[in-house]
């Protein structure tokens, strides 16, 4: 595929100095809003169709991403000719930083599928740009929605340079990027499947579970526009892969099934870690939930002495 300019991995330049006036005016005010807690679902997450990795034979592909393909993921949002007086208009600014979010959420994925890292002065360049000092407002947004969507934690990989790297949740070792839709992580779904299981009882019917997953926009016989088929993820990768158990229940006319925590769910995280998930999920703490906070506070005492 032929490219355009390309872009630096990871840019060794100082971060641009923020242009202009209007980022600083009022910024606490736009600030506090990025960063106020609130449910983030898949149903309401501005997500345009990444750009997919393409597979080389021939070993990890070392050359960088092209302005081209960063232009695919902003979905046509991040060029030049965006309206300055769109940018200039304080009715606006809330609005335009949340797409901001969105698309630098988008280019995070971009380079996770890629697997390479991410530095300060691109992503100020291509999405930023004169809200230079609204940054760190906008990256840990955009790193929250990747963590509840797709799973994916955001680090810096070389604080003198500014460099970030996409990664796995901690502790996962599997990401679902080769199933289903190919090319997208699917642990922050799994994440939310064993966050349902845990808040009931440790088991759950398909039917509960469906239930709450329809408030996520997620259905049980509709291809989801990110996760592709949902059902065949939970009843046979999840269930391949060691994350979840399905039992069918005794004597079910027409057969039910109930879904458990398989044996590397437990291996690879705690009860504690999941339910951190599902309080960011509904835009709570861990300890809005009582019994359960209780219970995964246990869980990592027994941990701690094993």
């Amino acid at each position: 595929m032929p490219h355009d300019k390309e872009l630096p991995q990871c840019s060794h330049d100082k971060g641009h100095e923020p242009q202009g006036q209007e980022a600083a005016q009022g910024s606490q005010a736009v600030e506090e809003t990025l960063s106020s807690p609130s449910p983030v679902m898949p149903s309401n997450m501005q997500l345009v169709p990444v750009v997919e990795a393409p597979s080389n034979p021939r070993g990890p592909r070392t050359a960088s991403l092209s302005s081209s393909g960063i232009h695919a993921a902003c979905g046509g949002e991040c060029d030049d000719s965006s309206s300055s007086e769109e940018e200039s208009n304080p009715s606006t600014l809330e609005g335009l930083l949340d797409k901001k979010v969105s698309i630098l959420m988008n280019i995070l994925l971009l380079y996770y599928q890629r697997k390479e890292p991410i530095s300060k002065a691109d992503m100020v360049k291509f999405v930023i740009r004169e809200h230079e000092a609204l940054f760190s407002a906008i990256l840990k947004k955009a790193c929250m929605r990747l963590e509840v969507i797709f799973g994916l934690e955001v680090k810096e990989v070389d604080a003198t340079n500014h460099c970030y790297g996409v990664i796995m949740k901690q502790g996962f070792t599997y990401d679902g990027m080769q199933c289903g839709e190919l090319g997208i992580p699917k642990i922050g779904l799994l994440m939310f499947v064993l966050g349902v299981i845990f808040m009931k009882g440790h088991r759950a019917t398909e039917e509960h579970i469906w239930q709450v997953m329809k408030q996520t926009g997620i259905c049980c016989r509709k291809k989801h526009f990110i996760f592709g088929n949902a059902k065949q993820l939970f009843t046979d990768e999840f269930v391949k892969e060691g994350y979840l158990e399905c039992q069918k229940g005794p004597d079910s006319h027409p057969e039910k099934y109930k879904l458990l925590w398989g044996p590397r769910a437990y291996a690879e995280t705690t009860k504690m870690k999941v339910l951190d998930y599902m309080a960011k999920v509904y835009g709570t703490d861990p300890t809005a939930f009582p019994s359960l906070y209780e219970e995964a506070l246990i869980d990592e005492q027994e941990r701690a002495h094993t």
